[in-house]
């Protein structure tokens, strides 16, 4: 089970997040609560969400509830 960090980049596809609506691509920048959802785990994260080319959509950071065994890391922070 991987679990980002913060400043990591991830991806989670639109069923492994709640209320999804496409691919999620995000630079975390805040880590939540660990909950337990239908036996599964799912972490609360907070992120900029970015196009497919890496570039932020745009300025506001978004909350996202994932799967955390379907996160992928893209681009582990620096300090992790």
């Amino acid at each position: 089970m991987t679990v980002p960090q913060l400043g990591d980049v991830i991806e989670v596809g639109e069923q492994d997040y709640m209320y999804g609506t496409g691919h999620l691509k995000l630079r975390v920048t805040r880590i939540g609560d660990q909950v337990r959802v239908h036996d599964d785990e799912w972490l609360n994260v907070e992120g900029l969400a970015l196009r497919a080319d890496g570039t932020q959509l745009g300025p506001h950071s978004r909350p996202a509830l994932v799967r955390i065994r379907a996160v992928r890391i893209v681009h582990p922070s620096r300090s992790a």
